[in-house]
């Protein structure tokens, strides 16, 4: 007789909901690493187009500051800058792939790699993109992970 997993529902739910997110963000972020040129000239006139927009609204010294910002984001954003933070979230997704698939498995190791996915996510890209972009795609990859972490925390006790 083989062991049976007594995994919560909730927990189940939540490695589910991971896998699929990890799979895709790999393959989108494998797209970004193969056509970076591209992936940056249309981030920039997506930045170039909410300044436009934000600029319409306002033209008060906040809207200047903005505006400043956005051009540094936009000069920021070349092949090379899209190349280092695909392969930043790449091991991103790829930590927190593996760190579901522990947690499936009730390992609450995968736990502790899932926030050192975070770290990574979080720190490399202020470190190695640096500036308004490095911030903007720090905050990007981490921001849903966060609750993510909390709803896993949660389960801890059902891991050891």
């Amino acid at each position: 007789m083989s062991d049976i997993i007594n995994r919560p529902t909730f927990l189940t739910i939540l490695c589910i909901l991971t896998f699929m997110s990890s799979v895709s963000g790999l393959w989108s972020q494998s797209e970004r690493l193969w056509n970076p040129g591209i992936t940056a000239d249309k981030t920039r006139e997506t930045f170039e187009a909410v300044r436009e927009s934000l600029e319409r609204q306002n033209a008060t010294a906040e809207a200047k500051t903005m505006d400043q910002m956005f051009e540094a984001v936009i000069e920021q954003t070349t092949a090379d800058s899209i190349k280092t933070g695909a392969i930043i979230m790449l091991i991103f997704e790829s930590l927190c792939l593996y760190a579901a698939y522990l947690m499936w498995n009730l390992r609450k190791k995968g736990f502790y790699l899932y926030l050192g996915g975070i770290a990574v996510a979080f720190i490399a890209p202020l470190l190695m993109i640096g500036g308004w972009l490095g911030v903007i795609t720090a905050m990007a990859g981490i921001f849903l992970s966060i609750f993510m972490v909390v709803m896993y925390a949660f389960n801890l006790k059902h891991m050891y």
